[in-house]
Parts: structure tokens; sequence; C-alpha cells
């Protein structure tokens, strides 16, 4: 790649010195968004329409290229796909790029950091400050070439949210239990999590990673009696006895089945199959809100004037169906602004 950076230097000198030296006169803007995982992986099928939708008007040509660390999570296949990533990008000559999740953007950015092509992150669960991505103290104002979406989902809200429909019903919640798979980017959730203030009377207990389906029917049966709820994160990792990867949907249904205990979940599968509740945040809407920011970026915005944030908002889903087999009734106020799965 060091190669690779003359191109990205003369293409700097090229443009003036920034991306958005008129991008019109130089034929369709170039974009380039390298995705962590795998096209069939729910979180990542549809980031690239997110970031199209977020240019929608701008004369793009788009590349996507899939990394598959959910399938592979092995380090030796990570820094192999990144060096064929990093080639494809010098190749396609991008005026913007994309990283989606962790690893991607912790090989992709990392290495495209402090050259003239601008990068947007997003999906981060990470510190981007530990990625080398920023000085400490400087997401408001990052500087250089990169900015970002951090992936931060609504777990304390989503935990309130839980604990005033149980409250509702007069159901006493005294553990709130959480729940993931073994991969790199949980653990890094569960250290962010770790240090949270959850403002909840219940205790907060983090369960050991799972890598196996035994080991995850063994922890939920573990916490499956009155008093508890779960937290689930991420399923993507688990595999089978034969070492193959399950797929999310095979494991929400022996849960749902199973569990006899609320649930909490932030993905719009696992609603849909039978958690009770959550607030959604989905790969689409990272990548739009990344998006957003290379809009600006190609209009002229130098990228590290953009702050590196959070997106603001997520969609509260109610599984009906759950919510009858528990018995559970919702508050009017909660059930006017939800989406409703069964």
């Amino acid at each position: 790649m060091r190669k690779g950076l003359a191109w990205f230097c003369a293409a700097w000198a090229l443009w003036g010195g920034g991306v958005a030296a008129s991008p019109a006169s130089r034929g369709p803007v170039r974009v380039f968004v390298v995705n962590s995982y795998n096209p069939e992986y729910f979180w990542s099928a549809r980031q690239l329409q997110g970031v199209r939708d977020a240019l929608a008007g701008v004369d793009a040509v788009y590349r996507e290229f899939f990394l598959d660390t959910k399938r592979h999570p092995e380090p030796d296949w990570l820094e192999r796909k990144a060096r064929e990533c990093l080639a494809a990008i010098e190749r396609f000559g991008p005026d913007i790029v994309f990283t989606g999740d962790d690893n991607a953007t912790k090989t992709i950015a990392r290495r495209l950091s402090g050259t003239p092509v601008p990068v947007v992150f997003y999906g981060l669960n990470a510190e981007p400050e530990s990625y080398g991505l920023v000085p400490s103290g400087r997401r408001e104002r990052p500087g250089g070439n990169v900015t970002g979406v951090l992936e931060r989902h609504y777990y304390v809200d989503a935990a309130r949210l839980l604990q005033t429909v149980c409250a509702a019903n007069g159901s006493r919640l005294e553990r709130l239990y959480l729940l993931t798979d073994g991969t790199y980017t949980s653990g890094k959730l569960f250290e962010f999590l770790r240090g949270v203030d959850w403002g909840v009377p219940q205790e907060v207990v983090f369960l050991p990673q799972v890598d196996t389906v035994d080991a995850y029917r063994e922890a939920i049966r573990s916490i499956n009696r009155p008093g508890n709820a779960v937290v689930l994160y991420n399923l993507m990792g688990i595999r089978a006895p034969d070492g193959t990867i399950l797929h999310d949907r095979e494991l929400m249904h022996w849960t749902r089945h199973e569990l006899r205990i609320p649930s909490v979940a932030f993905h719009e599968l696992y609603i849909q199959e039978g958690a009770l509740l959550g607030i959604l945040v989905s790969g689409y809407s990272q990548a739009y809100h990344a998006g957003l920011k290379g809009r600006r970026i190609l209009e002229g915005v130098p990228p590290g004037t953009i702050p590196i944030d959070a997106a603001d908002k997520g969609t509260v889903a109610l599984n009906t169906t759950t919510l009858k087999r528990l018995g559970l009734k919702v508050p009017l106020s909660v059930l006017l602004g939800a989406k409703a799965y069964r």
C-alpha cells in the first residue's frame, strides 16, 4: 500500500488539495465502501444502500468490498483481505472511502489515515482513539482526513424501557444479564458497556461471551427464571458442533421457544424472531449517517472539521406475540411510538 500512497498524493495535487475540487468536472464521484462482513449477513446487506441514499442526486460510481470476517474471524484472514482491499482501492482510485464496522475501520481506515483520500467510518464499537484515528479530546474537530459515526446502541434507554414495561405490569425485575457471542466486536462492546452508568435499580450482570451453541443454550437456561431479564447483543459468531456458524434466525427461533423471561435486543431480526423489545439501530442507518458526512465532504467541507459522533435516534420496537406469551401489557405511551412485530 505504500506504493499506492503515490496515487493518493498525485490525486491530491491534481484536485488542488481537496476532494471537492469540482468533482463534476472530473466525471462521476468514485465511492469505495469497505464492509467488514459478508453480503448475506443482515447487518451488512443494506449498508451500500444507506450510503447511496445519503448521496442521492450525486453522480457517483460505487464499489463495495467485503472482508468476510464474521465467517472468518482469524487474524491472518483479516490481514490478507485487508491487503486485497487496499489493492482494490488503489486500482479504483476513489474520491472517498467508507469503512463499515470495527474490522474494516481498524485495518483500512487506520492505514489510510494521514493520506489525502477522505475516509468516513461507521458502525464503530471501539473508541476511535484506540485505533489512532483521532487524538484524545478532538472528536468535535478531529483534523486530518478521517471522521465517522460511532455505533452506540441505546442500551440504557432500552433497559429503562424494559423497566417501564415490567413496572406497569407489577413484575419485579432484579437482574439484567448481558449475553453476546465471542467475536472481537462484541468484546469491544462489552469493554465499553462495563463503564456505562446504567441508572437502573437492577443488578447488571455481564455473562461470559459464548462461542458455541451449547454454551449459548447453557447460558440461557442458567438465567431463565423469574426476576431476571436478558439483553441479547450479537449472536452472529456462534458455532454449531461441526464448526459452522449458525444463522441468527436459527438461534432466535430456539430462544423464542425456550425463554420465559423478558429479553432486549437491538437488531430488527431479533425482535422479529421473538425478543420482547428494543431500540433498533441498523447497518443501513449507520451507513446512511456516514453517507451524510460524506456528502458534506464532497461538497467541500474538510473531513477534519466534521465531528465524530453517534446517530441520535433509534426506533422503539416490540414483539406483540412475545408480550402476550409473557402475559405483559405495554403502556399506551410506549405503544403509540413503537414499531410492532408479531
